[in-house]
């Protein structure tokens, strides 16, 4: 009895155990081990901050995003909830400069469910450093008809602090603004982006690179022009035997710059000073145009001009008292008498010659040739240098009695 027991329960046993295995095939069936994918998993970046401290920089952009490939049975795959999915990557671990090969771990996955294989990524870390670059901006306005463009400024300053990777650093070679116009017909005034380039003039850019400031001022002056005579600025006069006859500039008119409420003022430009004491011949000299706060020389006049002084001798009168009349001629055996016995001469010419005549110098006399007794009014005659024209003699006529 016991022993047919023994085979009975043996028989249960077994039959129990085929039991639990049909069934664990069953279930497996049912519920089957799977893979499945998700794609654009957002990927949160942790102790980026500590790079700073360490004096070190990412050099390119870390993923944003990972795809990913997961397995499990299909119940426990179902619970996932994708936006729970979050792909974590440490950078704690990095002390120094180099290239790293660093593993995704991902975040949010249920019970039962594994990743097939961690997202990877190769990072390149890179010394943090900083150096000073000079703006060179790429102006190129064009002023309308009339008007003129002056020398561009920069505000704050015209040089930024560049931060980042030590090799894109390196690669920079200047800095830029850029700003174009045409037609233009007053000041402009734009807030401009700053752009790195290296020495081929690409431009040099990553997130991971700072500028400061980001944004300069650039100011371009555009000011109306205006022609103006140019009127030479003469002191001094000529010698004393001289005087100015013309003053001649080339070129006559120069066109000038400026803010309108300055040339709306002018009617003329004048030149630097010329002196002309003491001048005796004409004086040429290039001069330059004087300036004037707020005004330039617009191109293409010049900056300078040719100043003409000509000059003549003075022609002048002057009276001399000659004080001797001579006479020629005068009869045998006749006693003469003279009234008067001095005559004023008025002389003309040049003021040089002029002024240096004597009275001494000059011959002043009348002819009594053939004259007879009694009393004659003759003719008063005068030699007088060479250079000098007799204007008149006062008397022109003397009383001669011959006795």
């Amino acid at each position: 009895m016991r022993s047919k027991l023994s085979r009975n329960f043996a028989l249960k046993l077994i039959s129990v155990i085929i039991a639990i295995i049909l069934w664990f095939i069953a279930i497996r069936e049912q519920n089957p081990e799977v893979t499945r994918t998700y794609d654009n998993i957002p990927v949160k970046i942790e102790n980026e901050d500590k790079f700073k401290e360490r004096r070190l920089t990412l050099v390119d952009d870390l993923p944003t995003e990972v795809n990913i490939s997961i397995k499990g049975r299909v119940r426990d795959l179902d619970k996932v909830d994708v936006e729970q999915l979050q792909g974590i990557l440490d950078l704690s671990q990095i002390n120094e400069p180099g290239e790293y090969r660093l593993l995704i771990d991902i975040k949010g996955l249920p019970s039962g469910v594994t990743l097939r294989r961690k997202p990877e990524v190769v990072i390149k870390v890179d010394n943090l450093v900083n150096k000073d670059v000079t703006i060179t901006p790429d102006i190129d306005i064009k002023e309308a008809t009339g008007y003129l463009v002056f020398s561009h400024s920069i505000k704050p300053t015209n040089t930024v602090e560049v931060t980042g990777p030590e090799s894109l650093i390196k690669r920079i070679s200047r800095a830029t603004v850029s700003l174009k116009l045409s037609g233009v017909s007053s000041t402009v005034e734009y807030s401009l982006p700053v752009l790195l380039m290296d020495d081929k003039g690409r431009t040099v850019e990553s997130k991971y690179i700072s500028i400061n400031p980001k944004y300069v001022t650039i100011t371009v002056p555009v000011y109306p022009t205006k022609v103006l005579p140019v009127k030479p600025n003469i002191v001094g006069a000529p010698n004393e035997n001289y005087e100015v006859v013309s003053v001649d500039v080339y070129p006559q008119e120069v066109t000038v710059s400026g803010e309108k409420s300055i040339l709306e003022k002018m009617d003329s430009i004048s030149t630097q000073i010329l002196d002309i004491e003491g001048a005796t011949a004409d004086i040429t000299q290039t001069l330059k145009i004087q300036k004037y706060e707020g005004i330039i020389i617009a191109p293409p006049s010049p900056s300078e001009v040719e100043v003409v002084v000509r000059l003549k001798e003075k022609i002048i009168r002057r009276s001399l008292l000659v004080d001797n009349i001579e006479m020629v001629n005068v009869p045998e055996n006749g006693e003469i008498e003279l009234e008067p016995t001095s005559v004023e001469i008025v002389l003309g010419g040049p003021a040089t010659i002029i002024n240096r005549i004597d009275p001494s110098s000059v011959r002043v006399y009348v002819d009594l040739a053939s004259i007879p007794q009694g009393e004659h009014s003759i003719k008063v005659m005068a030699d007088i240098p060479p250079g000098a024209e007799l204007i008149e003699i006062k008397p022109a006529e003397v009383m001669v009695n011959v006795r």
